[in-house]
């Protein structure tokens, strides 16, 4: 994706976020992208997002999250990003649904991960010292990449940590043993039936 290009809005009507491309066209924002895809394939417009919602996490921090809702090859995709965040860190959270799905429930059920998720929180601040600390047992989160090149980076509750940032906040487990999960960053809420057919679509010969 060119950065400077969709950092000027939809190339059709100006809106941002602009970060969608089809083919070749693009940054267009998830309204602009919904449009020509029903105008190809026939299918219906989507509505369109929500207004944004406010969560407030554990520590009485009011999250703003913003709805994202675009239809991806394999079904309704409905996202909440938070706003006013730097760069990668902040909450994400998103659905998948079929093609056929009540955008507005897939909005609430994203909703309710995000309510549940932000409320939980799995940080929090070290004592004594900077820093963070594991509230409990468990941790989940997100990766994100390095512009500069370096490892992946991981966001817990919303907070951009480094690798050695999140080696301190599990120190006081230090001998104990841990399991690492890799996990979609959609929850799939398709049928089974359409969840089977993608499977097959994806079948090597």
């Amino acid at each position: 994706m060119d950065e400077q290009q969709a950092a000027t809005g939809c190339r059709e009507c100006g809106r941002r976020p602009a970060d969608q491309w089809l083919n070749d066209e693009g940054p267009l924002c998830d309204p602009c992208l919904d449009e020509r895809i029903a105008a190809v394939t026939g299918m219906p417009r989507l509505p369109l997002a929500p207004p944004p919602v406010e969560v407030v996490g554990r520590d009485g921090r009011r999250h703003v999250m913003r709805y994202r809702l675009w239809r991806a090859p394999t079904g309704i995709a409905v996202q909440l990003v938070e706003e006013r965040r730097d760069r990668d860190d902040g909450f994400e959270f998103a659905v998948l649904g079929d093609h056929d799905a009540d955008a507005n429930q897939l909005a609430a059920q994203v909703r309710a991960e995000a309510e549940a998720e932000i409320s939980f929180g799995y940080l929090e601040p070290a004592s004594p010292g900077p820093g963070w600390q594991l509230a409990g047992r468990t941790a989940a989160g997100r990766l994100v990449g390095d512009l500069e090149g370096g490892p992946v980076r991981a966001v817990v509750d919303g907070q951009m940590l480094s690798w050695e940032e999140l080696g301190e906040a599990l120190s006081s487990f230090e001998g104990w043993r841990f399991r690492l999960i890799i996990d979609d960053p959609m929850t799939d809420a398709r049928s089974d039936a359409a969840t089977a057919a993608d499977g097959e679509q994806n079948l090597p010969g």
